[in-house]
């Protein structure tokens, strides 16, 4: 665990008299250069500043002298051999004139090795996705400040070493970190970091849409770009009616049933949840107003009935007709349904123009003509007959022109299965077994014997092949098995299904029909089925299905106590109830309440920082984690509450409320857990390393040993102590301190011998021998 050095400097000089003789004039020492080197290095030149040196002082390390040069009574020079420099630690530096008499001291660091950045490279983010990564160093003198210029558009580097942010720009950016340790050591590295993806997602389609016509199909795609594909679209309120959107692709489609302007709002959001909307406007037109009869118009017999309705489409409806101009042969046009009926009295060809209006104004003519043939025996039913379907009810009348009644009919060649033909009413009628196409040839005779013979073709269809199963099909759970059969109608069976799209873990059956499995991942799908009968006709349609969650297990943090002792590892475990049919992704998060003053940093996971990962494979109970589940308590009273959010497939299935546990850590004496004695000069440092849960120290009693007595001095350093604890910047080393009281001795500094310290504050106190 690293934490920062915290020097408290008292005020408080003690004076421990002993004997000892002194100069009248005493050196003083008021500045060293340099007065740090880093561990390991070779020997050091020290430039030595102050007042009252004579010919023949010496500098001293830890009153031991080392080589010194004199230049004048306010500046000497020396040589701090390399061994000394070996290793990290501290030195009194004075100055001993001849006689004897020693200055004051000034502190000398031995650094540890040379500040490092070890991280080799830093990983990619994309455009709209939370980024975090740390940055890491090591030797110099912990704890570490970290600064850069920039990193990347939305990201930012802290102090701390943390890269963090949702990044807003693709592309690759370079960028300089520096890391200087508590000594003033720095280092710096250039990293390149990828964002990849595109920065700008939005609808690329422009609105207005290309227009549409009533009872027409329509079809636009819209388009994105940017984002991370792929992308789900929806639409809201104001589709025209008979119009929808694909989710998956973006679609348009339909067949509009009515003419306007329609005006809505289609959003598309990527697979990272962002969304981007635009408003179109869509306009349907009315059909052109036409008339869709074609000529010619079928003949007619000179006393035979006839009749002929003309049709429309397009315009405002209703319509209404005229003969515009001709002769129609005696036949007379119904306004209102466009009939043309009659029985012609003349033979020839009639020419005449129909005119069609509608309710809006509109009008449109065409020309026609009809041929009215002389008096015959004939049989004036079309050669070829209307189209018949397999299984599906059949009926058709003859009638005969000419010649002299009563008539007699007969059959005389061909016909198709299931049908039969009654000579009493001239009709051929029946249900159809069998598709293809057949021939019949039917015979009348008049009263007078004359005959007429005629030759017809019936084309019997298969039914239309069609899929009779709902579009939705039921829902579906992740894990559990699915069953669900497709069904048919028409065409010729047997049927061979197939299907492109469907979830991963069903399957369909390509002689039943049968869709089944279990489904491997929850969602909404799309997918299309495809029919196929014996004849190799076939039918496609578009079918969804929804495989949702099961319901999810609740999850138990264990091993964890109630209450537990400071600056203590606790391991603990993440299990289920029961076993979830997907693999579980999830982070246990770490939050901490203190009783008192800021945060406590030092508060974290084993494997660092307030989160941690982990999984639970789909059929198991236990949480897996590439490192171990533990985490640290820090040296702050407060609670310190561990709770869980779970995710799979993408989907936040944490329960409410999420699963949590508490740790208290109770307020508490100090905690003394190193004291040191720094030797040097006229004087010493005691050195004393600790923590207080409850954040205060309200003082501290040093004993000593003079000349065979014991004496104590008890120091208040509450307000210092305060003064640390509520600084912002000790948050980060929770209630850790280091604190260093100086002493200086008129006299021989060894003749005292510290023994012991006590902290104390208003829970008790804590006593700790000093080392020699």
């Amino acid at each position: 665990m690293s934490r920062k050095r915290a020097v408290f400097c008292s005020v408080l000089a003690i004076l421990l008299r002993a004997v000892a003789s002194a100069q009248s004039t005493a050196p003083a020492v008021t500045v060293i250069s340099p007065s740090t080197a880093p561990a390991g290095s070779p020997g050091v030149v020290l430039v030595v500043s102050g007042t009252n040196f004579q010919l023949g002082s010496v500098v001293a390390w830890n009153g031991a002298a080392i080589p010194t040069t004199y230049f004048s009574s306010t500046q000497l020079t020396a040589s701090i051999p390399s061994p000394i420099l070996a290793n990290p630690g501290y030195g009194t530096i004075t100055v001993i004139n001849p006689g004897g008499v020693s200055s004051n001291g000034l502190i000398f660091t031995v650094t540890g090795s040379a500040v490092t950045i070890t991280t080799s490279a830093v990983p990619q983010g994309a455009p709209g996705a939370a980024y975090a990564f740390t940055l890491t160093a090591t030797g110099g003198a912990p704890p570490y400040t970290w600064s850069t210029t920039a990193v990347a558009p939305g990201l930012a580097l802290n102090s701390s070493g943390a890269i963090a942010g949702t990044p807003t720009t693709a592309g690759t950016f370079n960028f300089t970190a520096q890391v200087t340790d508590s000594a003033g050591q720095a280092a710096s590295k250039t990293f390149s970091i990828t964002i990849t993806g595109s920065s700008a997602f939005s609808i690329m389609t422009a609105s207005p849409l290309p227009g549409g016509m009533v009872g027409q199909n329509y079809m636009q795609v819209l388009t994105a770009s940017g984002g991370t594909p792929p992308y789900r679209w929806t639409v809201g309120p104001g589709l025209p009616t008979g119009m929808t959107l694909d989710p998956a692709s973006g679609a348009i489609s339909g067949i509009p049933t009515a003419s306007g302007v329609f005006d809505f709002t289609v959003q598309v959001t990527d697979a990272a949840q962002l969304s981007a909307s635009r408003e179109f406007a869509l306009t349907i037109n009315s059909a052109p107003l036409k008339i869709t009869t074609a000529p010619p118009l079928f003949s007619g017999t000179v006393g035979v009935a006839y009749a002929q309705t003309f049709s429309a489409s397009g315009g405002a409806p209703p319509y209404r007709w005229t003969v515009l101009s001709g002769n129609t042969g005696g036949l007379t046009l119904d306004p209102s349904s466009g009939a043309l009926r009659g029985t012609p009295t003349t033979a020839g060809t009639f020419d005449f123009t129909i005119q069609v209006s509608d309710s809006a104004g509109a009008q449109v003519s065409q020309p026609f003509s009809v041929v009215v043939n002389p008096p015959t025996l004939t049989i004036p039913t079309g050669a070829t007959l209307p189209s018949g379907a397999v299984g599906a009810s059949y009926r058709q009348t003859f009638t005969v022109v000419g010649g002299t009644a009563p008539y007699t009919w007969s059959l005389t060649n061909g016909g198709a299965p299931g049908l039969s033909f009654d000579a009493s009413t001239a009709t051929l009628s029946g249900t159809p077994l069998t598709p293809g196409a057949f021939t019949l040839t039917l015979l009348v005779r008049d009263a007078a014997g004359a005959s007429g013979t005629k030759t017809f073709t019936l084309t019997v269809s298969p039914s239309s092949l069609t899929i009779t199963t709902a579009s939705q099909l039921a829902e579906a759970t992740l894990g559990a098995a699915f069953s669900q059969s497709m069904t048919a109608s028409g065409g010729v069976p047997p049927y061979t299904w197939s299907t492109n799209g469907l979830p991963d873990g069903l399957a369909i059956d390509p002689a039943t029909g049968v869709i089944s499995g279990i489904p491997a991942a929850a969602g909404t799908y799309s997918f299309t089925v495809r029919v196929t009968d014996s004849v190799r006709t076939t039918y496609v349609d578009l079918f969804r299905i929804n495989v949702s969650l099961p319901p999810t297990p609740s999850a138990v943090i264990s091993n964890l106590p109630a209450s537990a002792q400071p600056a203590e590892q606790l391991p603990f475990q993440i299990s289920l109830s029961s076993p979830f049919p997907a693999l579980i992704s999830g982070q246990a998060l770490l939050s901490f309440a203190p009783d008192s003053g800021g945060g406590d940093s030092t508060i974290q996971f084993a494997s660092g920082g307030r989160s941690a990962d982990f999984t639970v494979a789909a059929g198991t109970l236990n949480a897996v984690s590439a490192t171990r589940l533990a985490l640290q308590t820090g040296t702050v009273a407060g609670t310190i509450t561990v709770s869980l959010r779970l995710l799979a497939g993408g989907i936040d299935i944490t329960p409410t409320p999420a699963p949590s546990v508490t740790i208290r850590i109770e307020r508490a004496a100090p905690v003394i857990q190193s004291v040191r004695l720094i030797r040097g000069g006229n004087g010493f440092n005691i050195e004393v390393t600790g923590f207080s849960t409850a954040r205060e120290v309200t003082q501290a009693t040093f004993t000593f040993s003079v000349a065979g007595q014991t004496s104590t001095l008890t120091v208040p350093v509450e307000n210092l102590f305060n003064a640390w604890f509520q600084d912002a910047s000790s948050g980060q080393y929770g209630s850790q301190f280091v604190f260093t009281q100086p002493f200086t001795v008129q006299g021989d500094a060894n003749a005292v011998t510290p023994q012991s310290v006590t902290l104390t504050n208003r829970l008790g106190s804590a006593t700790a021998n000093i080392p020699q």
